[in-house]
């Protein structure tokens, strides 16, 4: 579903805002003689101030060169036998069975925006943007769109819309970006590259998950990243189900997720207009994007929330609380006016070996 610049603003304007105010959670009082166990989801009742300092932010420049197949070449030369060809997909899922897999938190890398900057506005957007790590060596695809389904983006909300990964990126071996974008002309013979890179981003060890903003310079744009470095992460399969009652009318809606560690940035999960949700004939919600990385450690959680949008500034918000796990499923529940929906997360070890 495509939006308008305005509506694009204002949905960036209460994501922004929900994810730059201080978290709330509930403070539980232990019974005397019992050091009391915090529950595995939860809600906020306002009690309790979040005090958490911002994640620390790096910055990095990167002119690029736009031509891949350099990187293709020497990609199909290391990892071939495995992937067939560089159009190969990763065929691992984020929705799997993990008995089988050992437990070991690993870094994981959590996509939050990307951005353009150009010189010319707006701009009819195709290609692809995805990463390849040691799991497989496959793409996982982060933004794709096909000539004929482009985004339009503009100067004042230059963001892509992702749509992944299809499951998490193992920070292990150095992860590499591949990009290939381009503008739809007039005609065909109009189109144009607007950047294409292929670069790498290894672990550097931090003490705590981190936030970083990449930009990559081409010939005529700019292409930023910004994405978390997730320390002792699990990945987080997130599905929602419409149980009850039914969404606003005309009202938007933002589903979202973050985590504690970095909690001024969130996870787009779907943006919807003001035609409802998608929902397929069970119920359930026909979410953008899906997974999510979080630390499973003493004091971390990771928060599910939806805001409804309404005319004249009306609006519903709620939001819940999940302790990561090393497996299984956690199950809660949000409410929008009269819906109630069914948020659940499934909890899987990240496969890299």
């Amino acid at each position: 579903m495509q939006l308008d610049a305005g509506a694009t603003s204002k949905v960036r304007a209460a994501v922004k805002g929900e994810a730059g105010k201080k978290r709330k959670t509930k403070k539980k009082v232990p019974a005397i003689g019992k050091k009391a166990e915090k529950p595995s989801v939860w809600r906020s009742d306002g009690t309790m101030k979040e005090t958490r300092r911002p994640a620390p932010i790096y910055k990095l420049t990167i002119p690029v060169n736009e031509d891949l197949t350099e990187f293709r070449q020497w990609w199909m030369e290391l990892y071939g036998k495995q992937i067939v060809s560089m159009d190969q997909r990763t065929n691992v899922p984020s929705v799997r069975l993990a008995d089988d897999v050992p437990f070991e938190p690993v870094s994981t890398l959590q996509f939050f925006e990307v951005k353009i900057s150009s010189e010319k506005w707006p701009l009819h957007v195709y290609g692809f943007i995805a990463t390849r790590d040691s799991v497989d060596y496959k793409r996982n695809i982060i933004f794709e769109r096909t000539r004929d389904d482009c985004q339009i983006i503009y100067q004042q909300t230059p963001y892509l819309s992702l749509m992944g990964p299809a499951r998490a990126v193992a920070l292990v071996d150095p992860v590499f970006f591949e990009v290939h974008l381009q503008v739809k002309g007039t005609g065909q013979s109009e189109d144009y590259d607007l950047i294409s890179l292929a670069q790498s981003f290894r672990d550097t060890g931090p003490l705590e998950s981190s936030l970083f903003k990449s930009v990559y310079t081409g010939k005529i744009s700019k292409l930023e990243m910004t994405f978390g470095h997730i320390i002792m992460s699990v990945e987080a399969a997130v599905s929602m189900k419409v149980i009850s009652g039914s969404w606003p009318d005309g009202f938007m809606g933002i589903f979202a997720a973050r985590t504690a560690s970095i909690n001024d940035m969130s996870v787009v999960l779907l943006v919807t207009g003001n035609d409802g949700l998608p929902l397929a004939d069970d119920g359930v919600i026909k979410i953008q994007r899906d997974v999510v990385s979080a630390e499973i450690m003493e004091g971390e959680h990771l928060e599910v929330f939806a805001r409804a949008l309404g005319v004249g500034g009306a609006r519903y918000d709620d939001s819940i609380f999940f302790k990561p796990q090393e497996r299984g499923k956690l199950s809660g529940t949000l409410t929008i006016d009269s819906c109630e929906i069914e948020v659940t997360v499934s909890w899987y070890p990240v496969s890299w070996w």
